[in-house]
């Protein structure tokens, strides 16, 4: 994870200080100038030749004598650390890397561009040693200076899970996404796979629908509506008509997967008294080789809902009648549901329209229905307004996921 954190790239940004050190007057000019004690000068340049012979150990405690010497200046405590994060590297030692690199910093000679790399050392460091706390202080101060690293805010997202920071890991995977989107890049699916994943498993219902929304929205495949889809309905408590709408969604997604997704909206369709739909469902279930006719549960499905079709078919003109001519909307919107069954969108909507001026209906049941019938039919901004006015959950969550799927129509 932290391959993109090398401690080996410090050490080349010591090779231009090197001639300085050791005073050879044929070597070319450093690009940077540095006015370091006499005291301390003669201590560098000694450890420098230590570590040239490759003997660390013994640079590192010349090293010691220097930043124990008085009065030294911000050169000479720059020099000291830069000379000991070598020397913590060629030792393999953490501790003297960790404290030369944050010795490096108080110095204030850090040039500032390259202030976050030494911070993203600090905190690579700070995993190694398994201080998920001091890692994330150091990659968010990463993040203060570099905004726009995407990327580090992933690995800082995976962080803050393995920290137990559920909340803040779901956020992080999230403003990643959006960075990413903002420069101009393709978010990875499964960053946004991964928050919803960290949401739903830490019961975080409002980063749940966040990265649900945002799973659907970016990457509208199938398998993707059916998990968000199922999510929801795992976290909320649905009566059997709004868990029909679910099944409505999952289908038109071509999100149905396997017998019982197909079994289980066939018999909710065929106890809401919808025929047509249960068939619809089977049919596409068998077309689909998700279902075999010849299973009994199957077999008897089909023989329960099919002999209703074609009586239930025959009575929707005088129900149409009656539901003009009725008081209140219950008798358009229970008609409106049969079209609706039937893939007959338009005339669907108008019914549903009905029962909202009529009255006497639940509101958001039917602004529901009307939006999925409408986006089914092509009116996308027709669906998107009907879908606007549904309040309450877990209607209202169910309606912003009709209105994704219907802009993406």
């Amino acid at each position: 994870m932290m391959k993109s954190l090398s401690l080996l790239a410090l050490a080349a940004a010591l090779a231009i200080t090197a001639p300085a050190l050791a005073q050879d007057k044929k070597a070319a000019a450093p690009a940077v100038k540095y006015n370091f004690s006499k005291p301390v000068q003669k201590l560098l340049a000694e450890a420098q030749k230590l570590q040239q012979a490759q003997d660390q150990a013994g640079a590192l405690a010349k090293l010691r004598e220097a930043e124990a010497l008085p009065n030294r200046n911000a050169d000479d405590n720059y020099m000291i650390n830069m000379m000991k994060i070598n020397a913590g590297i060629g030792l393999k030692d953490n501790a003297i890397m960790a404290e030369a690199i944050q010795g490096a910093l108080a110095s204030g000679r850090v040039d500032p561009a390259e202030q976050p790399k030494f911070l993203r050392n600090l905190g690579a460091l700070a995993v190694q040693g398994n201080d998920l706390p001091k890692a994330l202080g150091y990659f968010n101060q990463v993040l203060a200076l570099t905004p726009g690293d995407y990327e580090l805010m992933i690995q800082v997202a995976e962080l803050q899970r393995r920290a137990g920071q559920n909340r803040e890991s779901v956020q992080s995977f999230l403003k990643a996404i959006d960075v990413a989107q903002k420069a101009g890049q393709a978010p990875n699916e499964a960053w946004y796979r991964r928050a919803l994943a960290i949401a739903y498993d830490s019961k975080l219902p409002a980063e749940t629908t966040l990265a649900s929304e945002a799973l659907v929205t970016a990457f509208p495949k199938p398998v993707n509506w059916r998990d968000a889809l199922v999510i929801f309905r795992e976290s909320q408590r649905l009566d059997d008509q709004t868990n029909l709408d679910v099944l409505r969604l999952i289908r038109a997604a071509n999100g149905l997967a396997g017998e019982r997704d197909f079994v289980e909206y066939a018999e909710t369709a065929s106890l809401r008294g919808l025929p047509g739909e249960a068939k619809a469902v089977l049919d596409g279930g068998i077309a689909g080789g998700m279902l075999q006719a010849s299973k009994p549960a199957v077999k008897e499905l089909m023989a329960s809902v099919t002999p209703k079709i074609a009586a239930d078919k025959a009575s929707l003109p005088a129900l149409e009648k009656e539901a003009a001519n009725a008081k209140n909307g219950r008798s358009a919107a229970s008609t409106a549901d049969a079209y609706l069954g039937y893939g007959n969108f338009a005339k669907a909507a108008s019914l549903y329209s009905l029962a909202l001026t009529k009255g006497g209906v639940d509101t958001n049941a039917v602004n529901t229905r009307l939006g999925m019938a409408l986006a089914q039919s092509g009116d996308k901004a027709g669906a998107e307004k009907a879908l606007a006015e549904v309040k309450g959950q877990p209607r209202e969550q169910l309606a912003r996921f009709w209105a994704i799927w219907a802009r993406q129509k």
